[in-house]
């Protein structure tokens, strides 16, 4: 199980680094678009929610589209949503006799949430330096989650005192907040060094901070759903990591928290 772990995280550096060189391309759109569609499959697909089967299809075509439908125009990512809203909420009317309005929320929550948080990489992409700041969007979710795990096990002595996920502790949540600064500052200064890209420091280390947040309550959900549904994890598609939704739960949150600190914190305009 550990060499299996390995090769697949290594699997996924690996293929992230293309994906960065031709991220100015329908390279990245596509691949988000994939990504998305898994996630929310399985995502739906482990209620078992008669609900889920009903709305499966669009719910995939959503979450394949969004980022593909952002390139072509600015507003049909806001029509894709209001449209699949709009089936849901008739699909409940119509078998209502048989199907439970909470069902019916949750199968409507998370291709909404998951569509739009990875369409957010690609408005990253755009912004100036989106390279830079795309890059940053990987660095501070890898370094959020695996500061988390490492704290967590070679500090962790106090409990964070959450529910859905007993073994989180205050030092791995520390650690996390911490590192994640700390990756975010030495990047930045990377790219003043050696590109064209000027960041502030101290604002790279706040930026790391709130990417820490973000990663680890992408990560707190997702633990929440699958102990809702008494589940260890979304599928078995990556070997040693489960489903693509437990390889991205963290990384779904940090895209758009990426895209609002550029626009706020890092960038004028």
């Amino acid at each position: 199980m550990a060499n299996a772990k390995f090769w697949s995280g290594a699997a996924y550096v690996g293929l992230t680094i293309p994906l960065l060189c031709y991220s100015h391309t329908l390279a990245l759109p596509l691949v988000l678009g994939a990504i998305s569609a898994r996630c929310v499959y399985e995502a739906l697909n482990i209620s078992q929610f008669e609900e889920a089967r009903l709305i499966m299809v669009p719910a995939l075509l959503l979450a394949l589209l969004l980022p593909v439908s952002a390139v072509l125009h600015a507003l049909l990512p806001v029509l894709l949503c209001y449209l699949f809203l709009l089936l849901c909420l008739l699909q409940y009317l119509i078998h209502y006799d048989h199907l439970a309005l909470l069902h019916i929320v949750y199968c409507m929550f998370f291709p909404l949430l998951l569509g739009s948080c990875f369409l957010a990489p690609l408005y990253v992409r755009r912004l100036p330096d989106g390279l830079w700041l795309l890059v940053l969007t990987f660095i501070g979710t890898w370094s959020a989650d695996t500061c988390a795990q490492f704290c967590g096990k070679l500090f962790g002595k106090h409990k964070l005192g959450i529910g859905v996920s007993p073994n989180k502790t205050v030092e791995g949540c520390i650690g996390s907040l911490a590192c994640t600064a700390l990756a975010c500052v030495a990047f930045g200064a990377l790219c003043n060094r050696w590109t064209t890209a000027q960041f502030s420091l101290p604002l790279m280390a706040l930026c790391g901070l709130c990417i820490s947040v973000a990663g680890q309550i992408g990560d707190l959900l997702a633990s929440a759903v699958k102990r809702q549904f008494q589940v260890k994890d979304f599928s078995r598609l990556i070997p040693g990591h489960g489903g693509m939704y437990d390889r991205f739960d963290s990384f779904a949150l940090v895209g758009p928290m990426v895209y609002l600190l550029a626009r706020i914190l890092l960038q004028k305009g």
